[in-house]
């Protein structure tokens, strides 16, 4: 074996994942999950309880999911080991996203059916069997439906867990070069979904959603969102293997920064005028994924970050909570300011912006901020660990045992790969 000596600018070999062992956690990742959480909260907040002058900026929080997804594919790709299984892995997703999925549908469920026309109360039902049983987001008319609507995003979260035990394996092994061209054409199968949908669906200022079937399962839908994650499992497997992005934290943040502006710029076109036209997760996956790397070198260089501090990282923590139920805190609260009494009639009969809302919004805030730390030490991590304990259990890497990885780690740790 030959030296393993640092390179200059490597990160220190011991925050890197170990051989066949878990990886460390990345805290300022946890710490960004809170704020994109609370982006998603302020899409909402532009709905059901508007604020005057803000309905540009907060509307554009809805690429807070796509942040996840992107997110997700990095964090499963960091943490995966040469002794991880398909079955094990399995059953840790189920352990961390379905007990607090079961809560985050019920819920709602029950405090809206009492207001549901009869005709609507068997629909609104059937809505959440599908939601719980994660297959909402493949039935065009219910990806958007039932009680909470961001629920749609779990059934695409469990179809990427489905196919990353076969996909993160491949993109492990593959080099530098091909992992950069698959981020290209990611990229550009992103866009070419939303162009094709331009072409299929024009945006129009007011559309008639006739056909909309299409265009909303095209833009919501496992498939149209899976390249987002894989971006992520791109993105992640470039690093274990030495690649450092010329960008730190604050490069990644100003080009972030430079396509909202950009976006926001663009706010009267008729392709930004609906969520279902906007080209939002086109244009912030490959800046979110761009940071994700940024922020994540930080953490391995070992410098200090606010996102990895105590309170930042409790709030990501809660961040899961929080993004399933602050739609239904939301919605009770404007419900009852505005005498509205459903869902579809803040999206058919929009609410007009007060500044008297924003009263409204903080306590909403404070409000899912409490029921999600609530549920979190309560609830959503003891249901996890004891069912990680039972289905999710990690088979150990042999002593001394290779596996597809070692090589990418050793090469990220600035170390000689082991010869085979």
């Amino acid at each position: 074996m030959t030296s393993s000596a640092q390179r200059p600018g490597s990160p220190p070999a011991s925050v890197l994942p170990p051989e066949g062992g878990p990886a460390p956690r990345l805290h300022s990742l946890t710490g960004l999950r809170w704020i994109a959480a609370l982006a998603v909260f302020l899409s909402h907040v532009s709905t059901l309880l508007p604020i005057p002058h803000t309905d540009a900026v907060f509307a554009m929080g809805s690429s807070g999911v796509t942040f996840f997804f992107v997110l997700s594919g990095f964090v499963l790709t960091w943490t995966w080991t040469s002794g991880d299984r398909t079955g094990p892995f399995y059953g840790r997703r189920f352990a961390r996203i379905w007990p607090l999925l079961v809560i985050g549908v019920t819920v709602p469920l029950l405090l809206q059916l009492p207001d549901a026309p009869d005709a609507q109360s068997n629909t609104l039902i059937l809505m959440a069997v599908s939601a719980v049983l994660l297959y909402q987001a493949w039935v065009p008319n219910w990806i958007l439906g039932g009680t909470s609507p961001v629920t749609w995003s779990l059934a695409c979260e469990a179809f990427f867990y489905a196919v990353f035990p076969f996909v993160a394996p491949y993109a492990l092994r593959r080099s530098l070069r091909w992992l950069g061209w698959a981020a290209v054409t990611l990229v550009l199968v992103g866009w070419g979904i939303k162009l094709w949908l331009w072409e299929a669906y024009p945006p129009t200022p007011r559309p008639s959603f006739t056909g909309m079937d299409g265009l909303i399962f095209g833009t919501y839908s496992p498939i149209a969102r899976v390249w987002e994650f894989l971006l992520g499992v791109v993105a992640a497997a470039a690093v274990r293997k030495g690649w450092r992005s010329p960008l730190g934290v604050r490069g990644a943040t100003g080009l972030l920064l430079a396509g909202l502006v950009a976006l926001w710029l663009l706010r009267d076109e008729t392709w930004r005028l609906y969520v279902v036209f906007d080209a939002l997760g086109q244009v912030t996956a490959p800046l979110y994924a761009l940071l994700v790397v940024a922020v994540a070198q930080r953490d391995m260089g070992g410098s200090s970050s606010w996102l990895a501090r105590g309170p930042m990282v409790a709030l990501g923590e809660w961040s899961y909570a929080f993004y399933l139920l602050h739609f239904t805190v939301l919605f009770e609260i404007a419900s009852r300011v505005s005498d509205r009494h459903s869902i579809v009639e803040f999206y058919m009969m929009p609410a007009g912006a007060s500044w008297t809302n924003l009263w409204w919004v903080l306590l909403a805030l404070g409000l899912a901020i409490l029921v999600s730390a609530l549920l979190h030490q309560f609830y959503e991590r003891p249901a996890e660990l004891w069912l990680r304990a039972r289905i999710g259990r990690r088979v150990p890497a042999s002593p001394g045992r290779t596996g597809p990885h070692a090589d990418d780690r050793r090469r990220a740790a600035g170390a000689a790969p082991a010869k085979e």
